[in-house]
């Protein structure tokens, strides 16, 4: 185990770092979230709709890296995008004592499109889902203690949970996913499975007062330094301010707009950066006007695209674990957490985006692994299915990774990449 998590970590790792200064320009929300952590290092006062700790990382990193450059405000968040695999096989070890389930979920997150291309740019959903995945590892592991040491890795947990809300709000999942879980677990417990020994859960007066406090002090904690920088505005204002951002946002605002219950469909990608060009010398991003296509060449494209295999198998797999998975611990935890991060956007009007799904979508892998161990039980037919999946996942993969590193490609190749019409 300790082996397969280095070399999952170092392949993690090499993919987010790999040509990270390309495009020196600022992608996507990067015009948003590097500006605001130069901002918070020049002292500037702003206005954002999300919490501050996603952009106090990126400003660390545009300090510790040496300046406002492309590698300095994106080489943080590439780095905690690698640890995402890593904590998501300790998560899955914690929930199944199993290390080849533990090492195939985070084998599928690695080897997913969204969350590499969001690893190498200055965005905030990165720190937002580890902050997410290790307060559930703390949350968890504190459920091998008793009495005083159970409370001080709930405490831990609740830090973890603040900061996952101080990232955005959407955090809020991570913590309703383990809160449902709690409530299922003590009226209808069920024993851990393999190695692992939660034979019991935590008492109410810590999840319903401990938990949720250390979580808002933490949360609230996280705004000082924000606040030093608009010291006329209260707490409160700013997050009336936010709430009204958020709620005038029209359902139809941005092209890329796509409801809740099309993102397990994969039905509307995001194009994060596009640029046409004739020769592969050419400095990009290209002043002027655009080439009409079929002057075009060349084009740059970094698609904000899970790898479609893996995202529409892990949908299959959640549907085909649900009769069962309520009966079983890793099950019932991964598929509460699932709906926890999915199902609330059902009751947002505002436009949400692909990347909305990335919390819900680990879950996902999560149950296709668990599917996978399962099917070791199925017969001999089963093991030609195993093989067809990690095929799958590992060509698509390969087949679209030039849409996540924004490899040059020929305009023929990119559209044989958009499968669906609606990807375009």
């Amino acid at each position: 185990m300790p082996l397969g998590l280095l070399l999952l970590w170092l392949f993690a790792l090499g993919t987010r770092f790999w040509g990270l200064s390309r495009f020196p320009t600022l992608v996507f929300d990067e015009v948003y979230f590097a500006r605001f952590g130069r901002n918070y290092l020049a002292g500037v006062p702003f206005f954002d709709a999300h919490p501050p700790l996603g952009k106090y990382l990126i400003a660390l990193g545009i300090w510790l890296g040496g300046g406002f450059h492309p590698w300095g405000y994106r080489w943080m968040d590439a780095l905690l995008g690698s640890l995402i695999p890593v904590a998501v096989a300790v998560l899955a070890y914690l929930l199944t004592g199993r290390s080849r389930v533990a090492l195939l979920a985070g084998c599928f997150v690695a080897l997913d499109g969204l969350f590499l291309v969001e690893s190498r740019y200055a965005l905030i959903n990165v720190p937002l889902v580890l902050f997410g995945v290790v307060s559930q590892i703390l949350w968890l592991w504190g459920l091998r203690y008793r009495g005083r040491g159970r409370s001080l890795w709930l405490i831990a947990a609740g830090m973890a949970f603040g900061a996952c809300v101080a990232v955005k709000w959407s955090g809020l999942g991570f913590l309703l996913g383990v809160g449902l879980f709690w409530l299922l677990q003590r009226q209808l417990p069920l024993l851990a499975e393999g190695k692992t020994t939660y034979q019991t859960t935590y008492e109410w007066w810590q999840m319903c007062l401990l938990l949720p406090l250390v979580t808002f002090v933490v949360y609230t904690l996280l705004w000082w330094p924000h606040l030093q920088f608009h010291p006329h505005q209260s707490l409160l204002e700013l997050h009336r301010q936010m709430f009204d951002f958020h709620r005038s946002v029209a359902s139809t605002a941005h092209p890329y707009c796509s409801p809740w219950w099309s993102w397990p469909l994969l039905l509307r990608p995001m194009s994060y950066f596009f640029q046409k060009v004739q020769t592969l010398s050419e400095a990009v991003p290209v002043i002027g006007p655009p080439l009409p296509m079929e002057a075009t060449r060349w084009v740059y494209a970094v698609y904000a695209l899970f790898n479609p295999p893996l995202l529409w198998l892990s949908t299959l797999a959640t549907l085909a674990l649900f009769p069962l998975g309520l009966n079983s611990l890793a099950g019932r935890f991964v598929l509460l957490n699932y709906a926890a991060n999915l199902l609330p956007w059902a009751l947002v009007s505002r436009c949400v985006f692909i990347y909305h799904y990335l919390p819900a979508a680990l879950y996902g892998f999560m149950a296709l692994a668990l599917v996978w161990e399962a099917s070791h039980a199925w017969g001999v037919w089963a093991r030609w299915a195993r093989l067809a999946v990690l095929t799958g996942v590992m060509g698509g993969f390969a087949y679209w990774l030039p849409l996540y590193l924004g490899l040059p490609l020929t305009p023929q190749a990119f559209f044989t990449r958009m499968w669906l019409r609606s990807w375009i």
